[in-house]
């Protein structure tokens, strides 16, 4: 009888793989995952021009902190866990879809002969679609609940606008748009809960970090055309970091 060694290997690991798996949450899953953003860092600073720095503090910003709108998200998870006892251990990636924005206004004071009801500035930002690739490291407190820390690289869509408009002289404004894709880090930590062999419903917090978007705010034809203005331009550095709480449904293999 002719003995077929690899057919015998791979029926030996067949039959060892349900004792390899040493919680429930070992294996591979996917799922679904949908949240909202329940904090931010989100001070924008004025930067160059020299000569917009220049200008006195009532005139313009140092600083715009941007009201958030709270924005969601939501999309999709894949993964794979192993344990050793009751330590777990794996990789997660996501790719969710969805807007965050903020803006602020700062109105000047009066500049004599130039702009006598004062200066906007304006700056706009807003976080997009956006992607992870994180490790998970937890602890199987019982046989359905696991608890976990997580961190890696993160993606984003980024944007961010911003404009100074002369009060009383709607055509004599900066204006200027920047668009990015962004890299960062995420860390964050939750908790899963095992509704069957194969269904867990999880609930967790993450922090991202992108940085920040620099837009610089450019003079039109009216602001070329008048001297004093020339050369006298906005610049912001929009920040991207930002606290999202999800909750998720993922199905193992």
């Amino acid at each position: 009888m002719r003995i077929n060694a690899p057919l015998i290997l791979a029926l030996s690991l067949v039959s060892a793989a349900p004792a390899l798996a040493q919680t429930a949450f070992d294996g591979p899953y996917i799922g679904a995952v949908a949240g909202a953003q329940v904090h931010s860092q989100n001070r924008a600073r004025t930067e160059g021009t020299q000569a917009f720095l220049g200008l006195p503090g009532t005139v313009r910003p140092a600083f715009q902190d941007l009201d958030s709108d709270d924005g969601w998200h939501g999309g999709a998870v894949v993964g794979w866990n192993a344990s050793s006892g009751k330590v777990v251990y794996g990789v997660e990636g996501d790719f969710v879809i969805g807007n965050v924005k903020a803006r602020q206004s700062f109105v000047g004071a009066p500049i004599p002969g130039l702009a006598p009801q004062g200066l906007t500035t304006n700056v706009d930002s807003r976080l997009g679609n956006r992607a992870s690739l994180r490790a998970r490291l937890g602890y199987a407190v019982a046989d359905k609940v696991l608890l976990y820390t997580t961190g890696g690289l993160a993606i984003g869509d980024t944007r961010a606008q911003a404009a100074v408009l002369v009060n009383g002289a709607p055509t004599v404004g900066w204006f200027g748009e920047a668009e990015n894709t962004q890299t960062g880090y995420v860390v964050g930590g939750g908790a899963e809960f095992k509704l069957n062999k194969a269904v867990a419903l999880r609930a967790e917090y993450l922090f991202t970090d992108f940085g920040k978007q620099r837009v610089l705010a450019q003079g039109n034809a009216a602001v070329r055309g008048i001297a004093a203005l020339n050369g006298i331009d906005y610049q912001a550095a929009a920040p991207f970091r930002a606290g999202v709480a999800r909750v998720g449904l993922t199905v193992g293999f």
